[in-house]
Order: structure tokens, then C-alpha cells, then sequence
């Protein structure tokens, strides 16, 4: 995000972290989240696990941890308190894009989608040649 960010994304990403953060209050911190968790399992660190993002978010921090999540809801299907954690995720992420603390990637394919239809960017006839399917 370039320039200055306005009031009403502040008081917005200020909502958004706060619905995140009531989201994750549910939480109990058994940990059973983290059997399912596809990041946990290939990172092995407690940050990116639905756990981790609780005590994250419960400090009130946002890191580029939060996109760090495949959004696949296993940790839902084993939280035993049913906490919603894609939506608390979901919010967050949305809440460091209106702060401009999104992902540079992303900022970046957002851009070349809106300047030529295609994330990557404009492209040659040579770059299409290397495209291809099956």
C-alpha cells in the first residue's frame, strides 16, 4: 500500500483485530490444533500453528506469521472449543493490508493484475511459449 493510510482503514483494521482477538479468547491452549496443521508439521515452529497465532494475536502483534496458514480449517476440525481460527487469520490479514503490512508478493500481483489482467505482468510472446499445461 502506497501513501499515507487513511482513518477509516485504521479505525477498520483496529475492528478487524479486535474481532480476531475475541475469535482466539475461546481459545484453551491444549495445542490439539497442531496434529492437523500442515505448517506446524513441515516448520515445526509454535508460531505458525493455530496455538501459536492465538498468543500472537492475544499480545496484539501482527506478523507476516499470520500468512503463513494454508487456511485449510484442520485445526478446527480438532479444536474442542470450536474455535473459528481461519476467520480470526482471515481478519488479520486483512486488517495488516489496510495498515500497509500486507505482503510485498501479493501487493506486487495485485498490481500486474490491475495493469494487465495476468499477476505476472505483462508478457512477451517468449514468456508465453514457456507457459503450458499437461
Amino acid at each position: 500500500m502506497v501513501g499515507r493510510i487513511s482513518e477509516m482503514d485504521k479505525i477498520e483494521a483496529e475492528n478487524l483485530l479486535g474481532e480476531s482477538k475475541n475469535i482466539f479468547d475461546n481459545c484453551v491452549r491444549c495445542g490439539m490444533c497442531k496434529s492437523l496443521c500442515p505448517m506446524f508439521r513441515v516448520l515445526k515452529e509454535e508460531g505458525v500453528s493455530a496455538r501459536g497465532k492465538g498468543i500472537i494475536l492475544s499480545d496484539k502483534i501482527m506478523d507476516k506469521i499470520l500468512f503463513e496458514c494454508s487456511l485449510c480449517r484442520g485445526c478446527e476440525e480438532k479444536c474442542p472449543v470450536g474455535v473459528k481460527v481461519t476467520d480470526a487469520v482471515r481478519k488479520v490479514r486483512e486488517a495488516m493490508v489496510l495498515r500497509g503490512k500486507g505482503l510485498k508478493g501479493n501487493e506486487e500481483m495485485i498490481s500486474n493484475i490491475r495493469k494487465s489482467g495476468n499477476p505476472f505482468g505483462k508478457m512477451t510472446e517468449k514468456d508465453k511459449e514457456k507457459l503450458y499445461c499437461c
